[in-house]
């Protein structure tokens, strides 16, 4: 019974990684190889996409686009609008009184919000008041994964000072069941320890929920208003929850979940939503119930052990092991029932030490590039968007602290939409690769860098003044021009042009001095491209 006595001592500490992790990853296949769950059909996902990005432009866009979208569906009898965006800073005046009044016009649009640090303290980040004042509701969009990387859990609601907010598509949910949000203490869905809901994944990103391209139902807006033939017929709008949100690599909160390594925000909602409409939850089993288990699998294994040589007792063992984990899986397919397997494994399994030191380093490494696939893209190398401004908010913070200097570079490959159409994408990746990996090996360990979007890059000098960094962006810049990238069509060779700023002692934010980066490198390409330009603080 010592096993036994030790298990017991675990589950009462449920924080323990080891086996916490082993759950966790059981959970993750139990998600992975069950039957696909059942799906709201009105639920449709609107995404910004690779392909809207490169027809309309960088983002953000102008809101007006937001504003032709909200006025589309609220004409074509949607049901609910949910941007998965934050609109928190004013663009022009023209397009904020437009989306504002689309908005007012709508009266079905859902807004978000994040609860961010700022200056080492919780605050709220709100849309636009003009905004959230004709919105049917908000909610809070902060999804924070596990410590192994993968999401799969969400608060239900938060508070922070005088604002408490609902998850973004529990309050879409619960309107649309004509019920208000219960109070935290009431939610009358099951949630685990911590009170956070377990997202029931229904599937596969690709394969789940219905999808249609943002362009395309601009294109269709447009055609309907003229009298021709929409590429998305209006009539499949009528009636839907209508998710819109960025998918497009680098631009988007892309997260590693149980089913895949990169699902985007939007499909956290579609599937927080599905639970809710068609009540289907993960149920944690109560700590009770697992110590009942844990004692019945004990003392089977005990029998065994005692009755059996090890040979057999062992196979013995294994069999009641799968015999268990079968079982787990099968309340896991019928009613989502998540019972612990991690005790009652470790509790049979203690005597292949040497398969579970097998399984702990394989997890680790699962976890290492689950969360590299995260946090890096994979094309370059390089830090996607999201993570990398993380990054450089903290430098930021840490250069006040230090009143120290910090400085970023902006690059952009010259011409580079002419080595797509001459030579192709294939070409135009791995001149985009060879110049990603020539800016990382010209950078010090303290460097950073990332993707900025498309062929832009972006590079953070941690204590470095505007003076020192212009040689490091010389140094890039002479790099890449003399590179050359063989493809079958002939050798390619490519320059870059850099803006390089550096952060204002007065300046709590980043954005500015990126904002300089951005029009000293458009300097450089007004001056004739291939060269290095600087934009001092004013």
């Amino acid at each position: 019974m010592g096993v036994l006595g030790l298990n017991l001592w675990l589950l009462s500490f449920p924080s323990l990684d080891p086996l916490e992790r082993l759950d966790r990853i059981t959970l993750d296949q139990f998600f992975k190889y069950r039957p696909p769950l059942r799906t709201d059909p009105s639920i449709v996902c609107i995404e910004i996409a690779e392909d809207s990005l490169l027809q309309i432009g960088r983002w953000p866009w102008p809101r007006q686009y937001h504003a032709a979208l909200t006025h589309a569906l609220q004409g074509w009898g949607a049901k609910a609008v949910v941007f998965d965006i934050l609109f928190s800073d004013p663009s022009s005046p023209s397009d904020d009184k437009a989306f504002a009044e689309a908005l007012a016009e709508s009266g079905r649009v859902y807004l978000p919000l994040v609860l961010e640090n700022h200056r080492g303290r919780p605050v709220w980040i709100h849309s636009l008041a003009s905004f959230e004042r004709h919105a049917k509701g908000v909610g809070h969009i902060n999804a924070t994964p596990d410590r192994d990387g993968i999401l799969r859990r969400v608060q239900p609601v938060l508070r922070e000072g005088s604002e408490q907010h609902p998850y973004l598509s529990l309050k879409v949910a619960y309107d649309l069941l004509g019920r208000p949000v219960p109070p935290p203490e009431r939610l009358p869905f099951p949630r685990d320890r911590d009170g956070s809901l377990l997202i029931n994944w229904a599937g596969r990103w690709t394969e789940t929920f219905r999808h249609y391209s943002y362009l395309d139902l601009l294109r269709s807006f447009e055609a309907v208003n003229h009298g021709r033939k929409p590429i998305v017929p209006p009539e499949l709008l009528r009636g839907k929850i209508c998710l819109i949100g960025l998918t497009a690599v680098g631009h988007t909160d892309l997260k590693a979940i149980p089913l895949e390594p990169v699902y985007p925000a939007m499909g956290f909602h579609a599937n927080v939503i599905n639970s809710l409409l068609t009540k289907q939850f993960v149920t944690p089993a109560p700590l009770f119930t697992n110590a009942l288990c844990l004692i019945g699998i004990g003392l089977i294994a005990t029998v065994l052990f005692m009755l059996f040589r090890p040979v057999i007792a062992s196979a013995a063992s294994l069999l009641l092991g799968g015999g268990w984990l079968g079982l787990a899986y099968f309340l896991f397919c019928c009613d989502s029932l998540w019972i612990s397997v991690a005790h009652p494994l470790f509790c049979i399994g203690s005597i292949f030490l040497a398969s579970v030191v097998y399984l702990q380093v394989a997890e680790e490494k699962t976890e290492e590039r689950l969360s590299d696939l995260a946090t890096r893209d994979g094309l370059t190398g390089l830090h996607v968007i999201r993570h990398f401004r993380g990054l450089l908010n903290e430098a930021t913070a840490e250069a006040r602290r230090r009143q120290a200097p910090l400085s970023v570079l902006m690059i952009d490959i010259d011409h580079f939409k002419q080595v797509n159409d001459t030579y192709g994408h294939p070409a135009g990746d791995r001149v985009l690769k060879q110049a990603a990996a020539i800016v990382q090996s010209s950078l010090r360990e303290s460097d950073d860098a990332g993707r900025y979007g498309g062929e832009e890059m972006i590079v953070m000098l941690p204590r470095t003044s505007l003076e020192a960094a212009l040689p490091i962006a010389e140094r890039i810049r002479a790099a890449v021009a003399q590179a050359t990238s063989d493809f079958r069509e002939g050798t390619i060779s490519v320059t870059v042009s850099i803006g390089a700023a550096t952060l204002d002692p007065d300046e709590t934010s980043p954005d500015p001095m990126v904002q300089r980066a951005d029009e000293a490198m458009y300097q450089a390409k007004q001056g004739g491209r291939n060269r290095v330009c600087r934009k001092p603080t004013t």
